[in-house]
């Protein structure tokens, strides 16, 4: 596995397709793209080091977050996985609406893409706005299996006006296995990670060891 590249910030591009336009007859203007866009995404095991510790990570298209991808309003989305894991895997496209099979929750609404296989995932852009896309797989989005879906406004359309485009995704990283966490954020009648930075509350107040002294 090799060290993950460098964010860059560039914008992926998609490629190339004919456009196909309608026209509004209320203004005569362009006002649903009908374009189809393709992405193609390759899912890789990697390694980053954040912490002066290598670890495991997933990188798509050699990143950590995944990349941006960019819609207009009515495009048709052809987005291909590419999964070169020696694990299932496969994306979750939020809170966009679109046909149940291309969902992309493994054992539910799609099934897994499976090691070496290519999946495609078609639907309409029937809305706009910015969403994201993540694996639903083990946990996988905890390390890098997350991108940016921004839906622009189809043409004709009142647009704001702006200089540049910054689309941000937060994120934090552990060195911790994802696994681990979610078993100690589910442990019964405790708070692991609280009681790890000795914070915790006791009669619903918050106490820290400053505090603790302060009290005595």
């Amino acid at each position: 596995m090799d060290l993950v590249e460098n964010e860059d910030h560039k914008e992926l591009q998609p490629e190339p397709r004919n456009n196909i336009l309608k026209k509004n007859s209320a203004n005569g203007k362009v006002s649903f793209g009908g374009k189809t866009v393709r992405y193609d995404l390759y899912v890789k095991d990697t390694i980053v080091n954040f912490t002066g510790k290598d670890r495991k990570a997933i990188a798509v298209n050699g990143k950590l977050q995944a990349p941006t991808l960019y819609f207009t309003e009515g495009d048709t989305a052809e987005i291909y996985l590419h999964n070169m894991l020696k694990e299932n895997t496969g994306f979750h496209w939020h809170g966009v609406i679109l046909p149940n099979e291309f969902d992309g929750v493994p054992y539910l609404t799609t099934k897994p893409v499976k090691p070496g296989e290519t999946h495609l995932y078609r639907f309409k852009v029937s809305q706009n706005g910015t969403y994201w896309y993540h694996s639903h797989e083990s946990l996988q989005e905890q390390i890098g299996m997350n991108g940016i879906l921004v839906f622009r406004k189809r043409e004709g359309n009142p647009q704001i006006k702006y200089t540049r485009e910054i689309p941000v995704l937060l994120g934090e990283w552990t060195n911790d296995n994802p696994k681990q966490i979610a078993r100690r954020l589910h442990m019964a009648n405790t708070d692991w990670y609280a009681i790890k930075k000795m914070r915790y509350r006791v009669m619903g107040k918050l106490l820290s060891p400053e505090i603790s002294e302060q009290s005595c």
